[in-house]
């Protein structure tokens, strides 16, 4: 799979509203009128790197290097590109490069958007702490080579 990153410019604010708009609309549709004008005044691009196929944006990933972690705040897929293997692809590119630096990979998902829970669990990622809205992960390679 050939796929490339390049990092986001606040340029990108526009393209990274419409792909999550596109990507996770279900999950979060009556948000997005009221939150429109504000995610473009507060956008930070500082973590966010485009995906690109075929030289085409078709998504972003939005990743936080901490100390002992990364916290992976979204990898988010326009729908027409979805489940055809680039969240997974670049899962995988995390999970490699977080064994490489011996740090821990952290993530939220939305209670009611089970499909990436279950993305998430079968890449290796648990449940450890969970809100009113959404499950707070941690992979565990451990738990990865038990479901393998």
């Amino acid at each position: 799979m050939k796929i490339s990153l390049r990092k986001a410019t606040q340029k990108d604010a526009d393209l990274t509203f419409k792909i999550e708009q596109f990507s996770i609309m279900q999950y979060t549709n009556s948000l997005y009128e009221t939150e429109k004008a504000s995610y473009k005044s507060e956008f930070n691009h500082i973590n966010i790197q485009i995906i690109e196929f075929a030289h085409k944006a078709i998504g972003y990933l939005e990743i936080e290097e901490k100390n002992h972690s990364f916290e992976i705040i979204n990898i988010l897929i326009h729908k027409d590109f979805q489940n055809q293997g680039f969240g997974k692809f670049l899962l995988e590119e995390i999970i490699k490069e977080a064994q490489t630096k011996l740090k821990g990979i952290e993530l939220q998902v939305l209670k009611n958007n089970p499909k990436a829970k279950r993305f998430y669990e079968n890449s290796g990622f648990q449940v450890y702490f969970e809100t009113e809205f959404e499950f707070k992960m941690k992979f565990s390679h451990a738990n990865r080579l038990f479901r393998n």
